[in-house]
């Protein structure tokens, strides 16, 4: 876990830097730790085309990444990772999918996002309401996201 949390980090400075108005989404390691492929999901204000994946893919080269991974930039897509307290926030109201460790088990969630607190989400289910810890959500998307493209 350590590896991609480093890389998360290493991604997220290299666009702060380089592109600040790249909302960086997901970063997901495909294959071993210290190869394979390095796959980022991004949006942008004005949506996310080519020419953004582009630039981005070329911040990513001007760090040396890709003398370590592949590189694939994809757009968010019509369920859009949640990664930041901002996405949660901004999906506040929206149908929300969570990949959550729980009770020493990684189990899924699926609900109305009701509120952001400072250390995690509300979430109303089909079965009430429960919060869920920030440090437990493994992966999550918002279902009623929408694509900007």
């Amino acid at each position: 876990m350590q590896v991609r949390e480093s890389l998360e980090r290493e991604v997220e400075t290299c666009l702060e830097r380089q592109l600040p108005d790249v909302d960086l989404r997901e970063v997901s390691l495909i294959g071993p730790d210290h190869s394979g492929t390095l796959r980022v999901v991004v949006d942008h204000p004005d949506g996310v085309d080519h020419g953004i994946c582009e630039q981005v893919t070329r911040a990513l080269q001007a760090v040396g990444i890709n003398d370590r991974y592949g590189i694939e930039v994809w757009s968010p897509g019509p369920e859009p990772p949640l990664r930041t307290r901002e996405h949660f926030e901004q999906a506040r109201g929206h149908r929300v999918a969570l990949r959550i460790d729980e009770d020493r088990r990684r189990r899924s969630r699926e609900g109305v996002l009701e509120a952001v607190t400072s250390d995690g989400v509300r979430i109303e289910t089909t079965s009430g309401v429960i919060d869920v810890a920030f440090t437990a959500i493994r992966r999550a998307r918002d279902k009623d996201g929408g694509q900007k493209c």
